[in-house]
């Protein structure tokens, strides 16, 4: 959908996505750094700009673009989509970053922004995450923010490459975030310090990368 949220903190700001943006990401896109995403990897900045249009005219979907607070320049992309208000839940997906953003800590930053504009503004219950089971990148990734894995959906979807492949489930409840909350505050500390200064800074040494 159409939006015009904003959220900052960290260093880092999450700004309406446009099709405009698609040129600087794509330098970001190589086979290695797309395996495992939902959407078939683009081969061009126009055929990126497709695929942020589309998640503009989702009525379910609120996308963003990942940008240095202090430069404006564009980390990466992410998006609340599958939001129902009734039911109150949403899913946090559609999300990628350049590989010299991986293992910093913009994607936790970036999600506790999310997880703080869903749970606090648009007050609802629930917030998933998906991946393809066989990243474990990303699952690793999810599982250190705090969410809970739910289990595994066995042959769930078709690849880009047109094989079946496995989805797992992680969420967060109303419940939770105050923890989780808490416990993303106390890890994203050090960059609070760091707003003038570059947004990806490493995270203090892990075993696993950002996703």
């Amino acid at each position: 959908m159409q939006h015009d949220v904003a959220l900052t903190r960290h260093g880092i700001s999450l700004v309406p996505l446009s099709p405009a943006h698609a040129g600087p990401l794509f330098d970001f896109v190589d086979s290695g750094m797309w395996s495992g995403m939902a959407a078939e990897q683009p081969l061009s900045a126009a055929e990126l700009a497709e695929l942020f249009a589309a998640r503009l005219e989702d009525p379910a979907t609120m996308p963003f673009a990942v940008v240095e607070q202090r430069t404006g320049a564009l980390l990466g992309t992410t998006s609340l989509c599958e939001y129902s208000p009734r039911q109150q839940r949403l899913e946090i997906g559609g999300t990628f970053y350049g590989r010299p953003f991986w293992g910093s800590h913009v994607n936790p930053a970036a999600k506790q922004l999310l997880l703080a504009y869903s749970f606090d503004v648009l007050d609802v219950h629930r917030v998933a995450f998906r991946c393809d089971a066989r990243n474990t990148r990303s699952a690793s990734a999810i599982q250190r923010l705090g969410a809970s894995y739910e289990g595994t959906l066995r042959g769930h979807r078709f690849a880009p490459d047109g094989s079946r492949c496995d989805t797992a489930v992680f969420s967060i409840l109303r419940e939770e975030w105050p923890h989780v909350r808490e416990s993303l505050l106390g890890r994203l500390a050090p960059f609070e310090l760091a707003d003038n200064q570059c947004a990806y800074v490493a995270e203090p040494a892990r075993t696993e990368h950002a996703a």
